[in-house]
C-alpha cells in the first residue's frame, strides 16, 4: 500500500480500515508499519511503548515474528508496530549489504501466517518506502480527491517505474482508491480525471469526507463498530467487498 505526505494522503486510515474489515470478513490480517510516525501502529494498539519494533527487525537483526501483536479489540488483526526509532532507519540501513530487502526477507519468515499483509508506507521516498514496495506483491494507491491528486499520481508513477527499472520489481497496482469525497464539483471532477487515467483499476466504491472516521482513529476503535450507520463505515465496508472479491473472485 502506497501514500504519504510526499505521494498521496489517507494511507494509513485506508490500511486501518481495509484491515479491520478482512479481518471482520474472517481473514488473518497483518499491518506493517513502515512509518515512522506510527499512526497505524496507535490506531491499532493505543499505545507506542512496545519494547520491540520493526526498527529492531531491519536495523538489529530481530525476528519479525517477536515484534507482531494483535489489535485492540479486533480478532484476528495483528500489527507490525513501528515506532519513532525508524526515522533514522535510512541512515543506519544506507550501506547495509541488501538493503533494499531487509523488509522482504523478515515477511518471508512470517507470509504463511496470514490471508492479507497490508504495508502502511513513510510519507516519503527513502530506504524504507523501497523496501515497502520490494516486499509488497501489489500496489493499492489510495488518493485524495482534492486539487493536488493529480501531481501526487504523476509522482508515484514515476517513483514505481524508476523501482522497476532498477531493482528488478514489477509493482503491479492492484486498485486506485478515491477519498475524501465532498460531493463539489472539484471532487467530481478530480474522480472522473483519476478514472480516466486508471481506468478499471479505480474502485467503484468511493470513500467520502466523513468525520466519523477520523473520530474513530482517535478513539482506538474500530470504525465498524464504533459507527456502523455512518457514510465512512459503509462506504469501507463496500470496499473490503471489492477487494475480496478482486483477490478471491468472492
Amino acid at each position: 500500500m502506497q501514500q504519504g505526505g510526499g505521494f498521496l494522503p489517507y494511507k494509513t486510515t485506508t490500511a486501518v480500515n481495509l484491515g479491520y474489515g478482512l479481518a471482520r470478513a474472517g481473514k488473518r490480517v497483518l499491518v506493517v508499519d513502515t512509518d515512522a510516525q506510527s499512526n497505524s501502529t496507535y490506531s491499532l494498539l493505543g499505545t507506542l511503548d512496545q519494547e520491540q519494533t520493526l526498527f529492531d527487525v531491519l536495523t538489529q537483526g530481530a525476528k519479525l515474528a517477536d515484534i507482531i501483536v494483535e489489535s485492540v479489540g479486533q480478532k484476528g488483526l495483528f500489527v507490525a508496530p513501528s515506532s519513532i526509532n525508524l526515522s533514522a532507519a535510512d541512515l543506519l540501513m544506507a550501506s547495509a549489504p541488501g538493503r533494499e530487502h531487509k523488509l522482504a526477507r523478515a515477511l518471508n519468515q512470517v507470509k504463511e501466517n496470514f490471508d492479507y499483509i497490508l504495508i502502511d508506507t513513510p510519507p516519503n521516498l527513502g530506504v524504507l518506502t523501497v523496501n515497502s514496495f520490494i516486499a509488497c506483491t501489489d500496489v493499492i494507491i489510495p488518493i485524495a480527491l482534492t486539487t493536488y491528486a493529480l501531481i501526487g499520481i504523476s509522482i508515484l508513477e514515476t517513483t514505481m517505474q524508476e523501482l522497476r527499472e532498477n531493482l528488478d520489481v514489477s509493482l503491479p497496482i492492484f486498485g486506485v482508491v478515491a477519498n475524501l469525497d465532498d460531493h463539489t464539483r472539484l471532487s467530481t471532477d478530480v474522480l472522473s480525471a483519476v478514472r480516466e487515467h486508471f481506468g478499471d483499476l479505480v474502485f467503484d466504491t468511493v470513500i467520502p469526507r466523513n468525520i466519523k472516521v477520523e473520530e474513530a482513529h482517535n478513539q482506538i476503535a474500530c470504525l465498524f463498530d464504533y459507527a456502523p450507520n455512518s457514510t465512512g463505515a459503509i462506504a469501507y465496508s463496500k470496499l473490503v467487498k471489492e477487494v475480496l472479491q478482486r483477490a478471491e473472485g468472492n
